[in-house]
């Protein structure tokens, strides 16, 4: 038990300190009050959705702090990523630039994935995949808020025109062809995990293939995405309109998804014998 409360508290200090580093790395770069404003309603506009979207999701673990604590972990993470990602671009950067998109996922899942990782070890413990999944989508839209407020910051501080403009486009176009992306892959990865942890009473060969597939899908679902940017001329115009309308089919998918399987599995509790 004692053991236990130790690991919750390092978690707990850690989501909190690399959140609140990520927040004082934002008041590094210069901003008008006018874009804080709308930085401010993005953020509160985010963080209501992802609430009624998964806040009584019937997938969702018991631990009540499961949703802020993946939410700030997905926000810290995003921050704790950045020098790998670095060291990955420098190492790659002989490649073609759409090689090197296409593999610049793995920096990031890998990152996610231990973010939901140590959640589940420490402070949120499942008894089902699909909670596992659900404390992934917590990371993954956690992480699309930070990645888009820092994004569109970094915009608007560029722009000599407009106090806004270019900071409200970045996050406009950011949110539109990749709306809360980061669930869609983190989510995808967890449901790998949490079929792994569950399901001790599968072969360890088993349980690994279907960690290792569900993990590499989700690497390779944003490897494409990214990948799809950078393409040149109308072919890589096409890419990217079709990974848009398939990213949005995946996050629509995967929602009702994870709750039928929440409501099945929750319905099985109930009545094992049936």
């Amino acid at each position: 038990m004692r053991k236990q409360l130790v690991a919750q508290a390092l978690c707990g200090i850690a989501i909190l300190g690399l959140a609140t580093l990520y927040v004082y790395r934002l008041t590094l770069v210069p901003w008008t009050s006018v874009f804080a404003g709308i930085l401010a309603g993005f953020v509160i506009v985010a963080v209501t959705v992802v609430s009624l979207l998964l806040r009584k999701h019937p997938g969702r673990p018991g631990n009540p702090w499961w949703l802020p604590a993946g939410f700030l972990g997905g926000v810290g993470i995003s921050v704790a990523i950045a020098p790998a990602n670095t060291a990955y671009l420098q190492a790659a950067a002989s490649l073609p630039e759409a090689v090197m998109s296409l593999f610049s996922s793995f920096p990031e899942e890998t990152a996610k994935f231990l973010a939901v990782f140590a959640l589940i070890a420490a402070l949120v413990p499942i008894r089902r995949p699909i909670e596992a999944a659900v404390v992934g989508m917590a990371v993954g839209a956690g992480f699309t808020v930070a990645e888009v407020v820092n994004n569109s910051l970094i915009a608007a501080s560029m722009d000599l025109q407009s106090d806004y403009f270019n900071g409200v486009g970045t996050m406009t176009a950011l949110f539109v062809l990749g709306p809360f992306s980061h669930a869609v892959y983190t989510g995808l990865a967890a449901w790998g995990l949490g079929v792994f942890l569950c399901h001790t009473d599968q072969p360890l060969d088993w349980r690994l293939a279907h960690f290792a597939v569900w993990f590499l899908l989700a690497t390779a679902l944003h490897g494409t995405f990214n990948a799809s940017r950078v393409i040149p001329g109308i072919a890589g115009l096409i890419a990217m309109v079709t990974v848009t309308v398939v990213e949005w089919m995946l996050l629509i998918w995967l929602y009702r998804r994870s709750r039928a399987i929440g409501r099945r599995d929750a319905a099985a509790q109930v009545s094992p014998g049936k």
